[in-house]
């Protein structure tokens, strides 16, 4: 089923019109998912091939998906091509990204990028595609699809609630609502967006189940409004979902800042080091120059 290499150019059509050629050599691919690479990452094509399809099924069966438009995905061979991708329309600490219009992720290359999230982000952006499939590309809540893209890629970085637990302290939450625009948002901004997104939707599935995921995408489908689509869901509006979520997370992620605590020990100690030496350094340096008055009356 898997077996898939052939030598190509790659001619791909993004949005407006405009034409993007890309140096796309090595072909992988399955019956709903097809890889495009440099030959030079021809191994990556592959691990995302083996890791998409396993995934694809998983998310298909849960949002029955039957059939479905073939996905492509690209890898960039260096950040010239990935810029290239993105248009420079998206912000520095973009690591992936879909085009749920045109059925396609991009990715950065493992060979250059190292910041180990290969394996999360595609899983991630194949999320993004196939909620958008199922919906017809109607307006979705942000929150809610980056919470569900994290619970699938199960990326520990986007799971861990230290960011959420630091912005509960310091009273600066963003509102669910506000998420919408996390591609305007500086990198601590939208880290802390991905933390309260997985948080809401876990706290969304742990009371209210995979029924409620369903009971708010058909009310979506079918236009209705995000209280009706609540109220249905949860029993709540939206604003009392987000309160009693909040709450929740008041409870679950009061300690979590405490997951950084080694770093700031090494901070304290760092500093006490130095200060420290800045001690003895002046206090040597007292005495030199009491000596240099001793010195001189003699």
């Amino acid at each position: 089923m898997l077996k898939a290499i052939i030598s190509l150019s790659l001619l791909y059509i993004l949005s407006h019109g405009k034409f993007l050629y890309a140096e796309q050599k090595y072909y992988a691919y399955h019956d709903a998912i097809h890889v495009y690479s440099a030959t030079t990452d021809s191994i990556y094509a592959q691990q995302a091939l083996n890791i998409l399809i396993p995934a694809w099924q998983e998310i298909t069966f849960d949002l029955k998906i039957k059939g479905g438009k073939t996905i492509n995905v690209f890898i960039a061979a260096n950040r010239q091509e990935f810029r290239k991708f993105s248009r420079g329309k998206l912000p520095n600490w973009t690591g992936a990204f879909a085009e749920p219009f045109e059925n396609s992720i991009f990715l950065k290359s493992p060979r250059w990028d190292k910041s180990q999230s290969f394996k999360y982000s595609v899983i991630h952006e194949l999320w993004h595609i196939l909620l958008y499939q199922k919906i017809a590309y109607k307006k979705f809540p942000r929150w809610l699809d980056e919470g569900m893209a994290i619970f699938y890629s199960r990326d520990p970085n986007r799971e861990r609630g230290s960011v959420l637990s630091k912005a509960m302290v310091t009273n600066s939450l963003i509102p669910l609502e506000q998420i919408d625009y996390v591609l305007n948002f500086h990198t601590a901004k939208a880290d802390l967006a991905y933390q309260q997104s997985y948080s809401a939707t876990k706290y969304l599935l742990t009371t209210y189940d995979i029924d409620a995921i369903q009971t708010i995408i058909n009310g979506i489908i079918t236009n209705k409004s995000i209280d009706d689509i609540f109220i249905s869901a949860t029993g709540s509006s939206f604003d009392k979902f987000e309160k009693e979520w909040i709450a929740y997370a008041k409870k679950t992620y009061k300690w979590d800042w405490l997951s950084d605590f080694d770093n700031y020990l090494w901070i304290f100690i760092i500093l006490l080091l130095a200060i420290s030496l800045f001690k003895i350094k002046r206090k040597n340096s007292q005495k030199l120059q009491e000596w240099d008055i001793l010195s001189e009356t003699e």
